[in-house]
């Protein structure tokens, strides 16, 4: 095996901490057994997000929150969710979860890398950049474009909850 390809092999399997590049972002947070995240397609071609896992960062950890079910397949455009067990709106493609808590959320690949997060502390290991604001009554999301130029501080804002549909 050449050095390249070895090398290409070790960077396409390398678990890392920075997020990689994925047009799927977490895109909507709101936090509480009727609390939710939402995860959107923002590419021009479906994704198959099959063996994702969802963490929730607390502290200076992370835990996985829920596993997507194998070939499930994103559209371009189209939200996954994950809902706590209180969540009253409708869940058309999504699991359901005791609560969604913590000071952030991480997806990873079916193979284990980081392919994006939003945290709310300096000391969350979900974070990108600067933390964004915690939102009281309302959820955290980005904008109706679904922009990330991971600095969290700067990518989310507090809003009208709108699991499922785009973002104001």
């Amino acid at each position: 095996m050449t050095p390249f390809l070895a090398f290409l092999l070790l960077v396409g399997t390398t678990v890392g901490t920075s997020p990689g590049v994925s047009a799927v972002k977490v895109n909507e947070i709101s936090f509480g057994s009727a609390g939710f995240v939402e995860l959107r397609n923002t590419g021009t071609t479906a994704a198959d997000v099959g063996g994702w896992s969802v963490h929730t960062c607390s502290g200076g950890a992370s835990r996985i929150l829920g596993t997507i079910p194998p070939n499930t397949v994103l559209p371009p455009g189209e939200y996954f969710l994950i809902v706590g067990a209180a969540f009253s709106g409708t869940v058309p493609t999504g699991l359901v979860v005791d609560t969604v808590d913590g000071s952030g959320v991480i997806t990873r690949n079916r193979h284990g890398a980081h392919t994006d997060s939003v945290g709310l502390t300096s000391s969350s290991p979900c974070r990108e950049d600067s933390p964004a604001k915690p939102c009281a009554d309302s959820s955290l999301g980005r904008d109706s474009a679904s922009r990330d130029s991971d600095h969290n501080a700067d990518d989310f804002a507090c809003q009208i909850p709108s699991p499922g549909e785009t973002n104001q």
